[in-house]
């Protein structure tokens, strides 16, 4: 699955045609130009203007962007995947200046736009460059570029000389006219090739599909028309190459001004509030919310897997299938409303046959929920055991296990141990945090039997509540649940802050120049930055391993484990950090319950989550993975395997991650990373991080990030199917059994050593 810039997401997927500049030959161009509404939109939410850039290797260019109405931001994206990007000038200020030089022949995009999202005003770009080598123009949209309108039909082939996406996929592009707020049904067939729509407008709107109902090579896609009346199709195929003759068809479809199709209304729902509801009788909703408001929705349903929607003006939608939160199958959405009006909410299901009741909550930002009523949790009391049964009647998960819940009041510090034991069947134990956060095990560690643990420093102060459960479906038969505060034998090792930490054991691996997959941008340089970061601060041990691009093989990862876990004390920390591409495949091994194996892909081959986890047998000591790569949630298999263990994951198992190129980074949590362990976590100033710190700092930075515009990530299925669209979210994992959350993991004010 490649990776993509949440900043030029649009761009990329939307097959925006550049003619190549054919202004006079000069030393220095000097443009004026404006960014207001109706511009390009980037899917934060800047306008941007482009213009193209045509030069030969080795030339060096000067670009400055001037402006005293916003400040300034400019990047470049050329051949090869090249990319440049610049934020500040020398000297301060709000203008943008970027020097580099041209790694091949060719064009070049400039990307003329602004910091923050929705700034707009007059500016200067200024471009310097040897004169008989390099012209600049302003880019239009390619000739015969078709525009289509509701109930018309138009023919069409992919062939050689097309433009082309990085996946190597050929791309035809057509402009869409027609009322704002109106939907369009677009149809795409093909004898030829597996079709594929994306669809995208102002405001960062895009929506996008593979397949049309009943299967085939055809792909159908609806959307809605935005403010300006305009959209961007794309038509294009599954896979890169394929070429051929189709037929695209655009639809009206008959729906409520400004609200999705079959939508009529829905009930009121009011922020503060929570509502209870039941498929298929109720399953719309209507909020009013206000510009520039952030909204929080949570859907939950222990019936079915749940799907929240929502649609609003200017054609603004986004949806949601699972809580970043974790193991739970609920959605939640946290969104920036973009105007002022009515919303209207959908609840769907994943399978969209599902049935039973849900509960729907809305806040503003850090307000209070009225919940609905709810079947109250049994008390449970620390030291004393319980005996319970699972049996048909008791709350179901949507998976079909029953489940029973026992709530109790804890306070931030408190180390509590949770022990289920069942002779009928095998336990599973879910902890619920009050923030909404959950913990989960499945076996005690180092045993074979059926019991589970699950042990955790609070982390807040709260009523917290506990699920004894089964692993498997519709499992039944009485349970003993334990509730202990710890005593510290057998827990994971808590150094103090005062005493530190050992040494940092590091494997980096980064790989940006695949041949086997398409390339990607700096997410080597996040590898190399982090090893960097670490030596600076003195805590790196010798032994550490750093694997960049062709050396980062599937075989190189596995010697490096080896050569680490020989050296590797009790008292150190393992972190094994890996930026670069994540996919999903089939596999039929007892290893993969599900059938689905996650993978990181190194230079030559895949590693697959099951294959990681066995690797990290092999380390006795505290362990810190972090993966920033699509679908790296389902690595947290690795973290629930044994105690002392946590993993920090840029998506869902499920979800694409992106590339923060706003931040000069192949990925956002290997930004993240490299400011929290270079001492920014340290939030109490006692010169340690502990896996708390980290936690919070982590979540807390990249959810910052994504407030100032939704990370559009794409949703796939469990056969690597592209199904849908969604948001990146961050995954921290202390794992069942607990990484503790007062457990020193570095230090950060070792003496400074200079930099290479």
């Amino acid at each position: 699955m490649r990776r993509v810039s949440s900043r030029v997401v649009g761009l990329l997927l939307a097959g925006v045609a550049i003619l190549a500049g054919t202004g006079p030959a000069s030393a220095q161009h000097n443009v004026a130009g404006t960014l207001a509404s109706g511009d390009g939109t980037l899917d934060t939410g800047e306008f941007y203007d482009t213009y193209d850039l045509t030069g030969r290797a080795g030339d060096t260019v000067t670009i400055t962007l001037q402006s005293a109405d916003f400040d300034a931001y400019v990047f470049v994206r050329g051949p090869g995947d090249s990319a440049f990007s610049n934020d500040d000038a020398e000297g301060g200020g709000s203008d943008a200046a970027l020097t580099f030089t041209l790694p091949a022949d060719g064009t070049y995009q400039i990307f003329a736009t602004s910091y923050a999202s929705g700034e707009t005003g007059a500016y200067r770009l200024v471009s310097s460059a040897p004169a008989a080598a390099a012209s600049v123009a302003a880019a239009t949209p390619r000739a015969g570029s078709d525009v289509l309108s509701a109930g018309e039909k138009v023919e069409g082939t992919l062939a050689q000389g097309d433009d082309t996406l990085q996946g190597g996929e050929f791309v035809d592009t057509y402009n869409l006219a027609g009322e704002a707020g109106s939907r369009v049904m677009l149809s795409m067939r093909s004898d030829a090739f597996d079709a594929y729509l994306h669809a995208s407008g102002t405001g960062g709107y895009e929506v996008f599909n593979d397949d049309a109902p009943g299967g085939g090579g055809n792909s159908q896609l609806e959307a809605q028309f935005p403010a300006d009346g305009r959209l961007t199709l794309v038509a294009t195929s599954f896979a890169a190459g394929e070429q051929g003759a189709y037929t695209i068809a655009v639809e009206p479809v008959s729906s409520g001004a400004g609200r999705p199709a079959g939508v009529q209304g829905g009930a009121p729902l009011t922020l503060g509030s929570e509502v209870t509801g039941s498929l298929p009788a109720a399953s719309t909703y209507r909020l009013e919310g206000q510009a520039g408001q952030t909204v929080r929705l949570s859907l939950r349903s222990e019936a079915f897997d749940p799907v929240l929607q929502l649609a609003g003006p200017d054609g603004f939608t986004a949806s949601n299938d699972d809580d970043p939160a974790g193991d739970t199958l609920d959605s939640l959405l946290e969104v920036m409303l973009p105007a002022s009006g009515t919303y209207h909410l959908t609840v769907g299901t994943y399978s969209g046959d599902g049935t039973g009741s849900f509960r729907l909550a809305a806040s503003a930002g850090g307000q209070a929920v009225a919940q609905a009523a709810r079947p109250a949790a049994t008390s449970l009391t620390p030291g004393r055991a319980v005996t319970g049964s699972l049996a048909a009647g008791d709350r179901t998960f949507s998976s079909g296990e029953y489940s029973d819940r026992y709530s109790f009041s804890g306070r931030r510090g408190d180390r509590v141990v949770f022990d289920m034991a069942s002779a009928d069947f095998d336990t599973f134990l879910s902890l619920y945090l009050p923030d909404g956060a959950i913990e989960t095990n499945d076996d005690r560690a180092g045993t074979e039997g059926t019991d589970s643990r699950l042990a955790i420093t609070l982390p807040q102060d709260g009523t917290y509540e506990i699920a004894a459960t089964s692993y498997a479906a519709a499992e039944t038969g009485s349970y003993t649940l334990r509730m202990g505060l710890e005593d510290g034998a057998g827990a994971p090792m808590l150094a103090e802050a005062g005493e530190g930490a050992g040494r940092v054991f590091l494997l980096s691996v980064g790989v940006a120049d695949y041949t086997r997959a398409s390339p990607l941008a700096m997410t080597d340089d996040d590898a190399a930055k982090l090893t960097q970061t670490l030596s600076n601060m003195g805590v790196l041990a010798p032994g550490s391993v750093t694997l960049l691009n062709a050396e980062a093989t599937r075989g190189a990862v596995q010697a490096a484990f080896g050569r680490i876990a020989s050296q590797i004390g009790p008292d150190d920390l393992f972190l094994m950090f890996f930026s670069g591409h994540g996919s999903k495949e089939s596999v039929d091994t007892i290893m993969e319950g599900d059938g689905s194996a996650e993978t990181i892909e190194m230079y030559d081959a895949a590693l697959r989550d099951y294959e990681l986890a066995q690797l990290f047998d092999q380390i006795p000591a505290r362990s810190l993975l972090v993966l920033d790569s699509c679908f790296s949630g389902g690595f947290d298999t690795v973290i629930k395997r044994r105690t002392g263990r946590m993993g920090i994951f840029s998506s869902d198992s499920d979800l694409t991650s992106l590339v923060a190129e706003k931040f000069q980074a192949g990925g956002y949590i290997s930004m993240i990373l490299q400011q929290a362990l270079g001492g920014q976590a340290d939030g109490d100033g006692n010169a340690a991080i502990t896996a708390g710190e980290l936690s919070e700092y982590m979540r807390t930075t990249f959810y910052q990030i994504a407030a100032q515009g939704g990370l559009s990530a794409a949703v796939f299925d469990r056969n690597a199917r592209q199904v849908g669209s969604g948001y990146q979210h961050i995954l921290v994992d202390r794992g069942g059994d607990g990484m503790a959350y007062e457990q020193v993991l570095l230090r950060v004010g070792a003496p400074q050593v200079a930099a290479r």
